[in-house]
């Protein structure tokens, strides 16, 4: 695997990350047990920290895509967090994906991935998996919306004989669950319903860091409840 897509989140990018948690939770310290609202006027929900209630270890991960549909589209980027409860820093992974048709422009002006970008950075598709399914290892995964990135994923492996058997949550499925009757459950809704920030919004490894903290939130307000299950 190329080491170059593994970037290492500083002590400092952490302690910020950790930082917008607890801030706009206003909790102490301990991120175990304080609780705050937000209302932006299209979400309102009350969001609660305890980093016990997710996996000591587990990788997110978001995926940018031609389109909707796995069977007809592909992948063309692919990021990823490998998380540690209480580490000093996180494995990121992130890559852009050459796909085997032209990217549509409309799919550019959503994300600003161009073909340019693809033709002159991206990996096959195969080399891509080989690399992520290094990276994840036998580690739960999580992503927003599990039915859409599993369905990518699950199939682009299937194309090349590889086989990705871990247990996968959704963001999405336990948000609905945590905070009911929201109006909108996109993730930039509930990122700027949590006061998140927007940097890298449409972008793989950007959503995959939004996608974590709607996670914690999410399970942190279901503890006790089974927040995983399995695709494929």
């Amino acid at each position: 695997m190329d080491t170059s897509i593994l970037i290492h989140v500083s002590i400092g990018a952490l302690l910020l990350l950790v930082f917008i948690l607890l801030k706009s939770l206003n909790t102490d310290s301990s991120g175990n047990d304080g609780s705050s609202t937000r209302d932006d006027g299209k979400s309102h929900f009350v969001l609660i920290v305890d980093f016990s209630s997710v996996p000591e270890r587990f990788v997110v991960f978001d995926l940018e895509t031609t389109g909707l549909d796995p069977l007809r589209h592909e992948i063309i980027e692919i990021g990823a967090i490998r998380y540690t409860r209480g580490s000093e820093k996180h494995d990121t992974l992130q890559m852009l994906v050459k796909p085997k048709k032209r990217i549509p422009k409309r799919i550019t002006q959503i994300n600003g991935i161009s073909q340019d970008m693809v033709d002159q950075e991206g990996e096959p598709l195969q080399q891509a998996l080989t690399g992520f399914v290094e990276f994840i290892g036998e580690l739960p995964l999580v992503t927003f919306n599990a039915e859409f990135d599993m369905g990518f994923l699950l199939n682009a492996a299937t194309q090349h004989n590889i086989v990705i058997k871990n247990k996968a949550s959704c963001a999405l499925k336990m948000a609905r669950k945590a905070w009911p009757g929201l109006k909108s459950y996109r993730l930039s809704d509930l990122a700027k319903g949590a006061n998140l920030s927007d940097e890298g919004t449409h972008l793989a490894l950007g959503d995959s860091l939004r996608a974590l903290q709607i996670y914690i939130y999410a399970a942190s307000s279901l503890t006790g409840n089974n927040t995983g299950q399995h695709f494929g």
